[in-house]
């Protein structure tokens, strides 16, 4: 474990068999961590090379004969080591640094010898949603994506790529095209997206499908006609096109209602929840009316009939003394319902 600051494991040992003893000399070392007697002298030069033991002894020398008979005690592990690590995490963030400046010198190289690599053609809806999976399990800190129809995979609703990173931190935000919201089970699992912690905002349309991975790859389809997309898309790698797609969604994402619980919802000022075996509170049609769902996808994500839905607009329209939903919109959000 203590590779990762430039220690080995006898020098860990050695250092642990201090800090239990206090203070001793490398013999008493020796007796304590099992280790050969000059492999516990040179880890003891080591750790204090360090600063992680001090030879108390004011005679001792540094060489083989001082290790004999100086005593040494081990440093605070909390000051010792958390230098240790600090200094350690500084030469990593000049190394990252390093690591993007000659990442930015390998892309100008390939831009300018051979800009053919900074694209891939992705054939068949089969490929496109392996290569979606494998943008997913590569993301560290930021995906970015627009979402819009076709699916890739209408059978598969299965959330556990995005639980996964959403787990390991990474921050997931999402523009859906309403289109999408009004499909079979489409608001469901939106909501349960933003439940896990993606951030979701909604237009009537995105102009593509897009999916960012750490600003660094895209991947979007070549066609912009819906029965044609399945067909290719195009994998982009770090370069002014994937800049110029990140700055796109953020257009759009400025743009974007938000997804989500009305606020009525959370604090409880608002039309109050339906009881057992009653209709679905009016927060969750508020937030699909500020989708701009239209009555039959509403519907439908409710699962009650267009009938019942004009009823429960009826009556949501006169809890906020409106007469359009346009109005309602307007006096949902001046009481922070929305």
């Amino acid at each position: 474990m203590w590779e990762a600051v430039g220690l080995g494991q006898a020098e860990e040992r050695v250092y642990r068999a201090l800090v239990r003893l206090g203070r001793g000399t490398a013999r008493e070392c020796t007796a304590e961590t099992g280790l050969a007697e000059a492999e516990v002298r040179t880890a003891l030069r080591c750790l204090a090379g360090f600063g992680l033991v001090t030879a108390v002894d004011p005679g001792a020398r540094g060489d083989e004969a001082g290790a004999d008979v100086a005593v040494w005690v081990s440093a605070d592990p909390q000051v010792a080591l958390g230098a240790l690590l600090r200094r350690r995490r500084t030469e990593l963030d000049r190394m990252r640094q390093s690591v993007d400046e000659l990442s930015a010198e390998y892309r100008e190289a390939q831009l300018r010898d051979a800009p053919g690599r900074l694209t891939e053609v992705v054939r068949g809806g089969t490929a496109q949603y392996a290569r979606v999976q494998d943008l997913l399990a590569g993301t560290e800190k930021e995906l970015l994506t627009l979402v819009g129809p076709p699916f890739l995979d209408p059978a598969d609703d299965s959330l556990a790529p995005m639980q996964r990173l959403l787990e390991r931190g990474v921050e997931c935000r999402a523009v859906h095209a309403a289109e999408v919201l009004a499909a079979d089970g489409g608001w469901r699992q939106a909501q349960r997206l933003s439940e896990l912690g993606e951030q979701i905002r909604v237009l009537p349309s995105v102009p593509v499908k897009l999916v960012i991975a750490d600003r660094r790859r895209a991947l979007l389809p070549l066609s912009t006609r819906a029965d044609r997309m399945m067909d290719s898309a195009v994998l982009v790698r770090h370069s002014a096109l994937t800049d110029a797609l990140v700055a796109l969604f953020e257009q759009l994402w400025e743009k974007g209602a938000p997804l989500g619980a009305t606020e009525a919802a959370r604090t409880g000022d608002g039309p109050p929840a339906a009881s057992a075996g009653a209709p679905a509170p009016d927060d969750a049609l508020l937030a699909m009316l500020a989708a701009g769902l239209k009555d039959e996808a509403i519907a439908r994500q409710l699962r009650i009939s267009e009938r019942s839905l004009r009823r429960r607009m009826s009556v949501l329209l006169g809890r906020l003394a409106a007469t359009s939903r346009f109005q309602a919109g307007v006096q949902a959000a001046r009481r922070g319902w929305l």
